[in-house]
């Protein structure tokens, strides 16, 4: 459907005036993150004249929902007066947010024509890393008095609300400090001469400028708050809010920089942003970390290989052992990282979390050690080469199970971002397994 519309457009923009009416029509009817991916698709001039003739609202939309890569071309293709227009239609957060992405020349092209107020706000965000609340914070919020009445609240928020998406008002005081919120259904239904103060909810979770954005996303999940109070540690001073459409923003990046670290590679690469040797650069050390892991998994076999000499049918079982034991380290490695990921206070229960896993790993290992037992037994008619291929699997399950926990606990206890883990733990179980069957077959049937 994308795509027939595409193609529409760039048909009306080659046919110039007489398809002005219908390229507005069908902008008007199409949503901005479809007008977005549109904007992409066309070529430099034709770009340009479809932003051309966008509404300032709509154009501002649009720019907000485009890939980051893509951001600059498309201010590029905006006159001086355009991009005046547009960054005083967008949110304080989603400017700052699109400058960062900027060459140096087009930020400064963009502070050279926005206005001195809009400017002034894109700055005072700058000052704060893009991954905290202050960096993913609006400055712009509704914010009435606790000593106003609730009708002279109403008059306020009609006020100040004219241009602010807002959800909730906040109360402060006569120094612009926090001390809660009302919700606009308490605030109309309320007696208009009733004290703010007594209608306000006190009961209201917020955050520091410098939290990390993935504690904020967490924290609002977790106490289902519509937006969340940015406030100063020391004064106590509202400093802006962090909205729901911005978790679900933060919730996606943190979620694709995950997966990247588990597959070892760099977060922030792209085909359309960074060359082939970036990307080489940043995967080349874990595959030389796992190819050193794979030669000590060799190495081991080199180490027992009279065994194997002796006993060749082992070496149908060795893929069996490892990989059941990767099977289980990669399910507690999944389940740790999950309860890192939601649960801030995990980190705290490290020993019990250990105990769980390696119970899990160990009663799992048990029930799959029979089963490998019987199969054995059956197909080859051999008790011991059973027995021993059942214990190898049996501790490689449980040992794996404590590794795949221990790990990322031990990673993110160092300071280091835990999801890295994934691209080594199954290395770690191979040459684990690998060992265990080999060296309980010297021990057992070659003993």
């Amino acid at each position: 459907m994308e795509e027939l519309k595409l193609e529409i457009i760039r048909k009306l923009l080659e046919e110039g005036e007489e398809g002005l009416d219908e390229l507005q029509r069908i902008v008007g009817e199409t949503h901005a993150a479809d007008l977005a991916d549109i904007a992409e698709e066309l070529s430099d001039e034709q770009r340009s004249a479809f932003l051309g003739l966008m509404p300032a609202e709509i154009t501002s939309q649009t720019l907000a929902e485009v890939r980051d890569e893509s951001q600059e071309e498309m201010i590029r293709s905006l006159d001086d007066r355009k991009l005046q227009e547009v960054f005083e239609e967008l949110p304080d957060d989603d400017a700052t947010d699109i400058v960062q992405e900027l060459s140096e020349q087009e930020a400064e092209r963009v502070f050279r024509v926005i206005d001195t107020e809009d400017r002034r706000d894109i700055q005072t965000l700058m000052r704060y890393p893009e991954d905290t609340a202050g960096g993913v914070m609006t400055s712009e919020f509704v914010a009435v008095n606790l000593d106003m009445t609730a009708g002279e609240a109403i008059r306020e928020v009609r006020r100040q609300g004219q241009e602010i998406d807002f959800y909730g008002v906040n109360v402060v005081d006569a120094k612009q400090r926090f001390q809660g919120t009302v919700t606009m259904r308490n605030l109309i239904l309320a007696d208009p001469e009733v004290k703010i103060s007594d209608v306000m909810d006190t009961d209201v979770v917020t955050v520091p400028p410098d939290m990390d954005q993935e504690e904020v996303a967490r924290l609002l999940a977790r106490y289902n708050q519509v937006a969340m109070p940015v406030v100063e540690r020391d004064r106590g001073r509202l400093l802006g809010r962090v909205t729901v459409d911005d978790v679900i923003d933060i919730m996606e990046q943190e979620m694709t920089e995950d997966m990247f670290r588990m597959s070892g590679v760099d977060e922030e690469e792209s085909v359309e942003t960074v060359g082939i040797w970036h990307s080489v650069r940043s995967r080349l050390p874990w595959l030389c970390l796992n190819l050193l892991l794979l030669f000590i998994s060799a190495q081991i076999i080199r180490l027992y290989v009279y065994v194997l000499e002796r006993e060749v049918i082992l070496a149908m079982f060795l893929p069996v052992v490892a990989g059941i034991g990767g099977n289980t380290s990669t399910q507690s490695l999944t389940v740790t990282l999950r309860r890192l990921m939601l649960d801030g206070s995990f980190i705290g229960r490290k020993r019990r979390v250990l105990l769980h896993e390696t119970m899990v790993g160990l009663m799992n290992g048990l029930l799959v050690s029979i089963v490998v037992f019987a199969l054995i037994y059956i197909l080859q008619g051999s008790p011991m080469l059973g027995l021993v291929v059942a214990l190898a699997c049996w501790l490689s399950m449980t040992l794996a199970g404590f590794i795949g926990a221990m790990i990322p606990l031990g990673l993110r206890t160092l300071g280091f971002d835990p999801t890295v883990s994934s691209s080594v733990v199954q290395n770690f179980t191979d040459i684990l397994g690998f060992f265990l069957l080999l060296a309980l077959s010297a021990l057992i049937l070659l003993g």
